[in-house]
């Protein structure tokens, strides 16, 4: 536009303003026709990448130390235990909802009875869960077995990414 406005105007000032950005215009066609100047450029953008690139995985670094944990442990947790380590990474759920949306979802039982809350066979196959058996006698002297669904490392590594996808 500079140059438009400076070759409209006929005084000796916008006459060299005029031929200033002839001058850059030529050098920057000369420039553009130089394959040092685009490998430059190239290696510039490459460049830009990377740095965007570093930025991000020090971003997930800690995320991906708590996965690896997560799924190395040998240890399963409660389901509302797992509502908790939701909960931390931002998910607004507690142990009810959870287990509500468990249920709805196709990972737990929604049949009354005996296997109320237990995994479903899909869930189980996924290795998402484990049922956790104990034995004990109650007041009345009876030997009872109970039966809790516990979410192992695999499976609290695939529900905070499906809760973090959905998020």
């Amino acid at each position: 536009m500079a140059k438009n406005v400076a070759m409209m105007s006929k005084t000796e000032k916008s006459q060299k303003i005029r031929d200033y950005f002839i001058q850059v215009e030529d050098s920057y066609k000369k420039l553009a026709n130089d394959p040092s100047y685009q490998m430059a450029l190239g290696l510039k953008a490459s460049q830009l990448l990377l740095e965007q690139k570093d930025q991000i995985i020090a971003e997930m670094k800690p995320k991906a130390l708590f996965a690896d944990a997560v799924s190395a442990s040998q240890t399963s947790i409660l389901v509302g235990e797992l509502a908790k380590l939701l909960k931390q990474n931002g998910i607004d759920t507690g142990a009810n909802r959870l287990f509500t949306w468990l249920r709805e979802n196709g990972y737990l039982i929604r049949r009354k009875g005996t296997d109320y809350n237990m995994p479903t066979q899909k869930s189980m196959e996924m290795g998402l869960f484990e049922i956790k058996e104990h034995n004990h006698i109650n007041s009345n002297g009876v030997n009872v077995t109970t039966k809790t669904p516990k979410v192992t490392g695999k499976g609290q590594q695939y529900f905070i990414n499906k809760f973090l996808q959905v998020a």
